[in-house]
């Protein structure tokens, strides 16, 4: 423009910072606004602002977004909704729920109607942020607003109701979008089945997933584990099964949760050469299996009686950068115990603390079955009384296993000595189950 003898006005500016947010150029949206415009005298406007707060706030940079709204008061620009809106989706996008808040709650006092935009940024906020409470509260408040809720709102707020474990009501926020004539995305879908599989309902995330494709809404990953992993949990083992196989029919690439889920699968029905067989497709499709997956597959071997292939894995899982973790001590341990393997399981156990892994009740008692099983009373019974130092609560198998073993030791006052304490722990269990229901 200049070599064209055009001097620019404050409308070039604004589109060429506008072009600058559009392509992701903040840094050049920020020489325009502070370098170039002032050297030409043009004085930049509510619009160079809002397109560079917004260049900022897309390349997710907060602390840059939040201070050029600052600086639009010490101009003597006055924020727009707009100018609010990029600044509270900048903080959102940051995980800065408070600040994000702050400047939500200070539009009405200086004359500013919040949008559907600075509503939606501010109920991701609180999302983000754990605080299902708030975001419920900044949904019902759009209605009383005049702001309809679109398909983002929904979205964030069943988000949040689901994460903050208020599955109840993100199923019914689910089930209200058609009546507000709100089209549910994959977003909603995939947020209303991971719901239904935390409260067990999977009859309604798989009807929830099989309904995607009437609503002409494409299943995608996330889809399918949410749906797998609500079949999983609910015993519906070979449903689970069935949509990890249809996935590639689809189009999808399964995920580490997706073999995770179908390896849990095969360990519930106890087909550990299933979960054996996707446990090593998984690194031909270059997946790296995570803690989950091996723990599945090592429980399932514990289950198949193959303590081998437990301890491999088990074995394998430093070199995986996989932290073994109690469950998988736990699992190993039994396997161990199972296969009539002490040494292994004792080896096991006394490794646990060097790992920073605290054992528990399943922990001892496999580790002191195993002991009594193979005649070492001794070191069962000297396992058993180590617990109550350990802070763990004998549970009946453990009760059990000290008992046995101190049959085999000929130490009858011993295990007279357990019997009556398992009877008082039992019953106490009895009892405060009872005072439970009563309150119920």
């Amino acid at each position: 423009m200049p070599k064209a003898n055009i001097q620019p006005d404050v409308i070039s500016y604004n589109a060429a910072i506008s072009a600058c947010e559009k392509g992701g150029q903040w840094q050049h949206a920020l020489l325009i606004l502070f370098e170039t415009m002032p050297m030409t005298k043009v004085q930049p406007d509510v619009i160079s602002y809002n397109a560079a707060i917004s260049a900022c706030e897309k390349r997710r940079h907060w602390q840059q977004a939040l201070k050029l709204f600052e600086v639009m008061s010490k101009v003597k620009v006055h924020p727009s909704v707009i100018s609010y809106s990029a600044a509270i989706s900048s903080c959102e996008k940051g995980g800065q729920l408070e600040q994000a808040l702050i400047l939500f709650e200070a539009m009405p006092k200086v004359k500013v109607q919040p949008n559907i935009v600075s509503y939606n940024a501010a109920i991701s906020a609180c999302e983000k942020g754990g605080q299902w409470q708030q975001a419920l509260q900044l949904f019902e408040a759009m209605t009383r607003a005049n702001v309809q809720p679109d398909v983002i709102s929904y979205n964030a707020v069943i988000s949040s109701c689901e994460k903050g474990g208020q599955l109840q009501r993100a199923l019914k926020l689910f089930e209200v979008m058609p009546k507000a004539k709100v089209q549910p995305g994959v977003i909603s879908y995939n947020a209303a089945m991971s719901a239904c599989e935390k409260v067990g309902q999977w009859q309604q995330a798989l009807k929830c997933f099989q309904s995607m494709p009437k609503a002409k809404v494409k299943p995608d990953v996330i889809s399918c584990n949410a749906a797998m992993s609500a079949c999983e949990k609910g015993g519906q083992l070979q449903q689970a099964l069935k949509l990890f196989e249809s996935m590639p029919k689809a189009t999808l690439q399964p995920s580490v949760v997706s073999y995770s889920a179908a390896i849990s699968a095969c360990e519930k029905e106890g087909d550990w050469q299933l979960a054996m067989k996707l446990f090593v497709s998984m690194p031909r499709t270059k997946i790296q299996p995570n803690i989950i997956s091996y723990n599945a597959a090592i429980s399932v071997c514990e289950k198949g009686g193959e303590w081998k292939q437990a301890l491999k894995l088990f074995e394998a899982m430093p070199k995986a950068t996989a932290q073994a973790d109690v469950i998988s001590y736990s699992a190993t341990i039994s396997a161990c115990e199972k296969g009539g393997q002490w040494r292994h399981a004792l080896k096991l156990f006394e490794a646990m603390p060097k790992a920073k892994v605290q054992p528990n009740v399943i922990s001892y008692s496999a580790v002191i079955s195993a002991c009594e099983k193979s005649g070492q009373w001794q070191q069962a019974l000297m396992l058993f009384k180590a617990m109550p130092k350990a802070k763990v609560e004998p549970n009946i198998i453990s009760y059990t296993a000290a008992i046995s073993a101190s049959e085999k030791g000929g130490q009858w006052k011993q295990a007279l000595k357990f019997f009556e304490a398992q009877s008082s722990a039992i019953g106490q269990q009895l009892y405060n189950l009872a005072g439970n229901l009563h309150c119920h």
